[in-house]
């Protein structure tokens, strides 16, 4: 039976629950010995650090509310059945990138998972200016594959529609619709203003023609397009690691999208970093910006070349005649044009819902000096309005538009 857990009642239940407990304790020690504290930080979710001197783990529970809101906001306790769904999917994909699942209970909408305390957020470790040399390589990889490996190109026409069904993630998704899509771009309760933002700004965007048409059709895109297994939140605070690891946490936005959406919202939030750095800081920025062009060219790369060596394995009919693969290789190139068109539309409507919607980026957020910090998010409504109404043809394209706002 299913009941909300807190510190006392966590340890009953490792008692009463044998896989768990023989993780963390020998057969003769006490539930008593285990160390639990509450550490989730996050809008939806409760998740907990438990210690033992054998072990220590995280377990994370979804309760039957929005967490940052409270129990007048209710919410379907489901989203941990998809979050623990993508994580099994995501570590047979890409080991290398996910964290252990010890043990899942759908009942009580928990997952045990590995503890990963010699890592860190890589969004709080951006804004401490760290580098990673290796995170554009390994979340290029985690991008290309988990995209990939649960798309049409590879799956059974039968496998893939199953798995569409099984991640019907009505409740997330209707966030997402919702807070990057819709709640933004209207007069909307939810939505939340820095003091000093020049409100004429955000008028003006939310009365273009051209902007509205832009995000209704990214809208739309998101609602229909179920090309591949999403993340489904893929931000700089979905990602842990340390100068050797990357892991990628928190899949419970988990559905069948538009593969350019996680390209999008990941990029989008390397984006609102650079915007956010002083004008001394050119080593940073030149780092940053480098991270934004890897990304994309190493993703679009290992994307291609999933494509093309899946080709040649199948030899489908419909490619296999003198120039077939000529010709495959071609069609490869305009489809991930189309992810690259989606992947800047997205980042756009990021760019939007985190400066003016309820959710915003510790990058910004923080900064003190608030003129500054108005300065910087009128420069990214304006930024954000010049990509999703304009085309481009290469990432070096978009990186020149964000460095022609981000100083003037």
């Amino acid at each position: 039976m299913y009941k909300v857990l807190n510190n006392d009642l966590i340890k009953e239940y490792i008692d009463g629950t044998p896989q768990i407990r023989s993780l963390l304790l020998e057969d003769n020690e006490t539930i008593n010995k285990l160390d639990v504290s509450e550490i989730g930080d996050g809008n939806l979710n409760f998740v907990y650090i438990i210690k033992s001197a054998k072990k220590s783990f995280i377990l994370k529970q979804a309760v039957p509310f929005l967490r940052c809101v409270g129990e007048e906001y209710p919410l379907s306790r489901i989203r941990m059945t998809f979050e623990i769904e993508a994580l099994r999917i995501e570590k047979e994909i890409c080991p290398s990138f996910v964290p252990e699942i010890y043990y899942d209970s759908k009942d009580m909408s928990l997952v045990v998972m590995q503890n990963l305390d010699s890592h860190k957020i890589l969004r709080g470790e951006m804004i401490n200016r760290e580098t990673f040399p290796l995170l554009s390589k390994h979340i290029s990889t985690f991008l290309a594959d988990t995209l990939f490996y649960t798309t049409d190109f590879y799956l059974s026409s039968a496998q893939k529609k199953d798995n569409v069904k099984k991640f019907i993630n009505k409740e997330l998704c209707k966030i997402t619709e919702d807070f990057i899509f819709t709640h933004p771009y209207e007069e909307n309760k939810t939505n939340e203003y820095s003091p000093k933002l020049d409100m004429r700004e955000v008028k003006k965007f939310r009365e273009s023609l051209e902007v509205k048409k832009a995000v209704a059709k990214m809208r739309y895109k998101f609602m229909t397009n179920a090309q591949a297994l999403l993340h489904g939140d893929l931000h700089t605070g979905s990602i842990m690691l340390n100068k050797d690891e990357t892991y990628v946490i928190d899949p419970e936005f988990a559905f069948y999208g538009p593969i350019g959406f996680d390209v999008g919202i990941y990029l989008a939030n390397l984006v609102m970093s650079y915007f956010s750095l002083e004008k001394n800081e050119n080593s940073y920025r030149d780092y940053v910006r480098g991270m934004i062009k890897d990304t994309w060219d190493m993703f679009a790369s290992k994307f291609k070349a999933n494509m093309l060596e899946n080709e040649k394995k199948l030899k489908s009919l419909q490619w296999n005649y003198p120039k077939g693969m000529e010709h495959f290789e071609s069609y490869t190139d305009d489809y991930i044009k189309d992810i690259f068109d989606d992947s800047v539309g997205f980042m756009a409507c990021e760019m939007f819902r985190r400066t003016v919607g309820l959710a915003k980026v510790a990058d910004i957020a923080d900064i003190e000096d608030l003129e500054r910090r108005a300065r910087i998010e009128n420069k990214i409504l304006k930024c954000a309005s010049k990509l999703i109404t304009s085309k481009y043809s290469q990432i070096d394209e978009i990186i020149d538009e964000i460095e022609r706002y981000a100083t003037f």
